[in-house]
């Protein structure tokens, strides 16, 4: 007759082994990013992060907002929409039938932004003027065809969108060379906010970064490390 020995862990060494299998997991996840990608993700950071503390963001924003195209009045007009809610939908959507775990993870990820950008947009930061509600129309360019808003500036919604989604994608591509298009649309998207005059720079810093942690945290609920071949 065999004995069994249950043997309780304390609650203090629970939450050892959870912070150590959170950092390994973290670690893994870190990884799975390119070098080249961290590159380039700090050029856009770095720059940003200079241009902010160097100028008032309204002049700032004016600078910025001089230089236009009617190329890029269409191609901004568009490409913005990469940062639309709806994206999470599509995506849960195709990784249903491609790989459940991931859909999960957009999912977690959807609502997560949702609930953070409104806590901080609606609760913490409430107010805030965008451009158009902060300066006078007749001193920016505007895209003809694009519905503006006036209020709720910070941070920048459609960034931490495009930031959330791009950034699993470069995690479930792991070591791949497509997360330089993922970034790239990313940062697209971002930027479409400033050029449309919807955001102000500091909107879509704040927001590219809130939406790389929430991709690594939807990330991370979902998924251990282990042994994978990499995605090429």
């Amino acid at each position: 007759m065999g004995i069994h020995i249950t043997t309780k862990i304390p609650q203090k060494y629970k939450w050892q082994i959870w912070t150590v299998g959170a950092l390994h997991n973290l670690r893994y996840l870190l990884e799975s990013i390119r070098v080249q990608t961290y590159v380039l993700y700090s050029v856009f950071f770095m720059a940003s992060f200079i241009l902010i503390v160097s100028m008032n963001k309204f002049s700032l924003h004016k600078l910025m907002n001089s230089y236009h195209h009617p190329f890029f009045d269409w191609f901004f007009k568009y490409s913005t929409h990469l940062g639309d809610g709806a994206v999470f939908g599509v995506l849960v959507l195709v990784f249903l039938f491609i790989n459940r775990k991931m859909a999960l993870v957009f999912l977690t990820s959807g609502v997560l932004t949702l609930l953070i950008t409104h806590l901080l947009k609606k609760v913490i930061f409430y107010g805030i003027a965008r451009p158009l509600g902060a300066m006078s129309g007749e001193e920016l360019h505007l895209v003809q065809g694009v519905k503006m808003a006036f209020w709720h500036s910070f941070p920048s919604g459609h960034t931490t969108t495009a930031f959330a989604v791009f950034t699993i994608l470069c995690l479930y591509f792991r070591k791949c060379k497509s997360q330089y298009v993922w970034l790239a649309l990313a940062m697209i998207a971002g930027l479409s906010r400033v050029y449309l005059s919807q955001h102000f720079l500091l909107d879509v810093f704040v927001g590219s970064f809130i939406g790389c942690c929430i991709a690594f945290m939807s990330m991370s609920f979902f998924f251990n490390p282990k042994p994978t071949a990499s995605v090429h």
